[in-house]
């Protein structure tokens, strides 16, 4: 079950994790705690679909990336790995949209990407900037929890 906290100092109390901004990041369980929210990235390859199921299970749901300073927090835990992240066209070719629905309003694409038509609907972070690829490709992932309201 999810626990939604109701502000930094429930969280802190309830999971024992300093949130000092001293040192934003910590890590309990193999989440990692960065901004009010959690991070799990997998040590695992799994596609698209199945990565996103991992997180969702868990309360969770593939990182969904709207600025640059996340962009270079996820090239930070990621390191050179290529991972999942939570935006797809598989609705519909070339609307690309962010697991929540929203519509990709910033994105960090490689040059010339995303140019996989039909054959390539999902995106990884790769690892300075995105590419498109098929969904059926095994990478890691990350899953991102908010944990206030």
């Amino acid at each position: 079950m999810e626990m939604i906290y109701e502000n930094v100092a429930d969280y802190r109390t309830q999971t024992g994790v300093n949130t000092n901004r001293q040192n934003p990041l910590h890590s309990t369980d193999g989440w990692i705690y960065y901004q009010f929210s959690l991070y799990f990235i997998s040590s695992e390859k799994k596609s698209w679909s199945n990565s996103r199921r991992y997180c969702r299970d868990r309360g969770a749901d593939l990182i969904i990336i709207n600025n640059r300073q996340e962009q270079d927090f996820v090239q930070k835990i990621s390191g050179t790995d290529s991972i999942w992240i939570g935006l797809t066209d598989s609705d519909k070719e070339g609307r690309w949209k962010w697991v929540d629905g929203s519509t990709l309003t910033t994105g960090f694409w490689l040059p010339g990407e995303p140019n996989g038509g039909r054959r390539e609907n999902c995106a990884e972070s790769y690892p300075l900037k995105w590419n498109d690829l098929s969904c059926n490709d095994a990478r890691k992932w990350i899953c991102k929890k908010n944990i206030l309201k």
